[in-house]
């Protein structure tokens, strides 16, 4: 899913935003403040990987403000802050988690995923419907508790369907959980991998339908 990741560091960004969508994330870069918050407006983000010291101004203010308006939204700190009373500000002030540099990636992949999945309500460690589970932690896809490889970018399609438990999901909101700032996915691009995965679910008798006008849903197809 996608998460923003601010950081002014351009060789740490670019390092962690690496790391991280070879995990599965799809990561958008804010450099300041000001861009971070441009974003949040912009896109509904699955986390906020935070930076705290920020050309142009204190990342904490940030987070005060996001709490104001969104009290659910994972929010990891990432600083060079080591001191117990920053550790202390920041988690009363609302940071699900605190994290000093330098930090091994494995670590922040772990601890990120570890707030998404406690964000979630309720927090579940599978997502299932008829024969098809995906596990949350490792992304692992099976079908009758059998591992299959699945693509990165097809799973987060079909994480995105399993959580909206058959409602539509808006074509938006596929493209959003797909893409990145720097690499926009299409609708016509959703439509390919929403294809794809149709044919991977279709053996475990599942199918995703669209409603025109609305987006995607999964379904369990009737059997013959």
């Amino acid at each position: 899913m996608r998460i923003l990741l601010t950081e002014d560091d351009e060789r740490l960004s670019g390092y962690l935003a690496e790391g991280l969508g070879r995990a599965g994330w799809a990561v958008d870069v804010a450099a300041s403040l000001e861009e971070a918050r441009a974003a949040l407006r912009a896109v509904r983000y699955r986390a906020l990987v935070l930076d705290l010291s920020l050309p142009d101004g204190d990342g904490m203010d940030l987070l005060r403000e996001l709490r104001r308006t969104d009290r659910l939204l994972p929010v990891l700190i990432l600083t060079a802050r080591v001191r117990l009373s920053d550790r202390v500000k920041g988690l009363n002030t609302g940071a699900d988690d605190y994290l000093v540099k330098p930090l091994a990636l494995e670590e922040l992949v772990a601890r990120l995923a570890a707030a998404c999945r406690r964000a979630d309500v309720p927090a579940e460690p599978a997502l299932t419907l008829g024969r098809v589970t995906l596990e949350t932690g490792s992304r692992a896809f099976l079908i009758d508790g059998e591992i299959r490889p699945l693509a990165r970018r097809e799973t987060m399609v079909l994480e995105a369907l399993l959580l909206a438990r058959g409602r539509a999901v808006p074509k938006q909101a596929l493209e959003e959980a797909l893409g990145s700032f720097e690499n926009d996915i299409g609708a016509n691009a959703v439509e390919v991998y929403v294809s794809r995965l149709r044919r991977r679910l279709a053996e475990a008798g599942l199918g995703i339908r669209a409603d025109r006008g609305i987006g995607y849903r999964i379904v369990e197809m009737e059997s013959p």
